[in-house]
């Protein structure tokens, strides 16, 4: 746990000084060194000063990055077995001191607004879940910025994966996406009241979707919204098995011109190692 006030790199001279958080930021790690620094500085950068994140890595070994960071609000705990990411989720959020729960995944870019946004949503529509519906997405397999709506479910999709892409046209009735809208847990943001109510089941596959399906079936009051603006960037990495179906291919050009941060980011993670 790291818990020194130290000035903050993107903003010299401004310490981090403490405070009781109103968002709980949460990150389950494990052998992905590489890009903690990339999710820290999504945290450090976020406009909503109250707000903490806890990490959890089960790595081999404890993260210098993270040992040495001397953020305040940064919680680091390293566990020295192998846990599956729903434990890893389950002792984060029981690590957390705000009522509001935000998953940050260790790949993907955050805002520096994305906090802000998600908890207005939360409260303007009384919800006890809200995540996005539609999102970017950035391939480091086909160097390649995507976007997909996942309550268009049929017509023509681009399949993403670490093998070649494909484009698939699926019919109005195709079942496999019917639930598709409730996963991808990188843009959950809840309240712990929810989570205490039904805790993460113990796996790593779709841990995050079993949790909003469990929640909605209590009873839950989930908002959703499409990511017009460029709050997200969900990244595929070259050594991982993740699929996406996005709707439309965005040309570098375009996302450069209209969304700079995301660009600018990618332009940071070409540099990174590539990560599974």
């Amino acid at each position: 746990m790291t818990n020194s006030t130290k000035a903050r790199p993107d903003a010299p001279g401004q310490p981090i000084v403490p405070m009781a958080p109103v968002v709980s930021v949460i990150t389950p790690t494990g052998g992905r060194e590489a890009m903690l620094q990339h999710a820290w500085r999504s945290f450090a950068r976020q406009d909503l000063a109250a707000c903490e994140w806890i990490v959890v890595d089960d790595s081999e070994r404890p993260s210098a990055f993270m040992q040495n960071l001397g953020d305040a609000r940064v919680v680091y705990r390293h566990v020295p077995q192998r846990m599956s990411a729903g434990a890893k989720r389950n002792l984060a959020v029981a690590l957390a001191r705000a009522e509001v729960i935000a998953h940050f995944d260790d790949g993907e870019y955050y805002a520096p607004e994305y906090l802000r946004v998600m908890c207005t949503q939360l409260s303007e529509r009384r919800a006890d879940f809200v995540k996005l519906s539609a999102f970017f997405l950035y391939s480091r397999v086909y160097d390649q910025f995507g976007w997909w709506d996942l309550l268009h479910k049929s017509g023509l999709h681009f399949h993403w994966s670490p093998q070649p892409m494909t484009a698939l046209s699926f019919p109005a009735d195709h079942r496999a996406f019917s639930d598709n809208h409730s996963g991808y847990g990188f843009s959950y943001v809840y309240t712990k009241r929810l989570w205490a109510a039904g805790p993460f089941e113990s796996g790593s596959s779709n841990e995050d979707g079993e949790f909003l399906h469990a929640a909605l079936t209590r009873g839950a009051n989930l908002a959703h919204f499409a990511d017009d603006i460029g709050l997200c960037l969900r990244v595929h990495h070259a050594h991982n098995a993740m699929v996406s179906f996005p709707q439309y291919l965005l040309p570098e050009a375009l996302v450069t011109r209209h969304f700079p941060h995301l660009a600018q980011f990618v332009e940071a993670l070409r540099e990174a190692p590539s990560e599974r």
